[in-house]
């Protein structure tokens, strides 16, 4: 090939893979989207894997203009994060994609289960109810941000793990693989108002924040 077809055939090799990358990120936002206005019902594993397939039939058709080593590793990347969303344990990723904020007053309005596949998820309970009694709740989310605000005088037990990234209880953190933290304020037994909390996040961070 001389240096003049060389020139001529680059631009379409570079436009194939722009198309295709923004194909694929336009594929994974309409899918957030639908499921955000409740057209769908929508696992991130099937987001995942349906992006890798797009990319995957890209990266063939524009093989044929040359080689496209950024359409691979896209594709890769996409295709070990389904892997990951597929082995995750289940509840890991349910409760859709976006950020989530939940404002909790009353102790009956709090819920036994909070899920969040993709995104941000703030559970707020700074202006519960001072109302003598126990409760308890689980939070999970599988890619992302997991925080929780409990209130000054309520005795907290807290269960909280992620998978890759950090875990901020109360100002004390850790981070790695496999990072798992357990905190029970003093007296948590006989406390006559207290919570329990189990905080999971496949990968990102979990923050136990308490104030008044």
């Amino acid at each position: 090939m001389t240096l003049d077809e060389r020139t001529k055939t680059q631009p379409r090799a570079i436009s194939t893979a722009k198309i295709v990358s923004g194909g694929a990120l336009v594929l994974i936002g309409l899918l957030w989207l639908a499921e955000r206005a409740g057209w769908v019902d929508v696992t991130v594993t099937a987001v995942f894997g349906l992006a890798t397939l797009f990319v995957g039939i890209g990266t063939m058709v524009a093989s044929r203009s040359g080689e496209h080593a950024g359409l691979v590793a896209l594709g890769a990347i996409l295709a070990l994060l389904t892997v990951f969303t597929t082995l995750a344990p289940v509840e890991g990723f349910q409760g859709g994609v976006g950020d989530r904020f939940f404002q909790v007053r009353a102790a009956a309005d709090l819920e036994s289960d909070y899920d969040l596949a993709m995104g941000k998820m703030t559970i707020d309970l700074t202006d519960l109810e001072p109302v003598p009694g126990s409760l308890r709740f689980d939070a999970n989310v599988g890619i992302g941000d997991l925080v929780i605000r409990v209130p000054e005088g309520l005795a907290v037990e807290v269960e909280a793990h992620a998978g890759i990234g950090q875990v901020v209880i109360l100002g004390e953190s850790d981070d790695g693989v496999g990072v798992d933290r357990q905190f029970r304020s003093e007296g948590y037994a006989t406390a006559e108002r207290k919570i329990s909390i189990r905080a999971d996040v496949f990968i990102g961070q979990v923050e136990v924040i308490q104030n008044g």
